[in-house]
């Protein structure tokens, strides 16, 4: 039996180690810190936003929230304690504002595997990823790199690059760590 299992696994490694590992992909979206604890959905649509049109014309982070609430732009910006201002946000607000001052459209996404993931950045789209971050809450982070690495067993593991508003830097995470906490994915066309 041990036999058997041996081959086996020889077998897919091979199937494996005869495939070219993709190049990685890697899109340039700055990563934002958010401004307040609960604002990571202003931070990830200002990452976009940025990206597309540059810091001259990029919204505060403030302004974004007051008209993602239908406010005066100066609402949120006038004092950053305002507690009307301190508010989560939701993936359709996101979409809202990405629309609004990037001038692209985007669609709501359920998670996927590792190769949409890939093809998706490499055709130039950006990826929001909605995860949850403990049993009642959620964060938003920005997928803006992917590679893949040699896992030790013959095989390759994904890797998700992401801008997360609450670092400094860009983080890597394994596909595999991801996949469990992801709630759904904004596309950016």
């Amino acid at each position: 039996m041990k036999k058997l299992i041996f081959i086996f696994m020889l077998f897919l490694s091979a199937s494996v180690r005869g495939q070219p590992i993709p190049p990685p992909v890697n899109l340039p979206i700055p990563n934002i810190r958010q401004e307040t604890h609960v604002w990571c959905w202003a931070a990830v649509a200002q990452q976009i936003i940025y990206a597309t049109r540059g810091a001259a014309q990029t919204p505060a982070q403030c302004a974004l929230v007051a008209m993602a609430n239908n406010a005066h732009p100066n609402y949120c910006c006038a004092g950053i304690g305002n507690p009307a201002c301190v508010r989560t946000g939701s993936m359709q607000q996101i979409q809202y504002l990405i629309g609004q001052f990037g001038g692209r459209f985007s669609t709501l996404a359920p998670p996927t595997d590792p190769m949409t993931l890939y093809q998706t950045l490499s055709s130039g789209r950006a990826i929001i990823l909605h995860v949850s971050s403990g049993q009642m809450s959620s964060h938003v982070v920005v997928l803006t790199r992917m590679s893949f690495v040699p896992n030790g067993f013959g095989g390759i593991e994904p890797v998700l690059h992401i801008n997360d508003p609450l670092s400094y830097f860009n983080q890597p995470v394994p596909y595999s760590a991801l996949v469990s906490i992801w709630i759904e994915a904004l596309v950016v066309n």
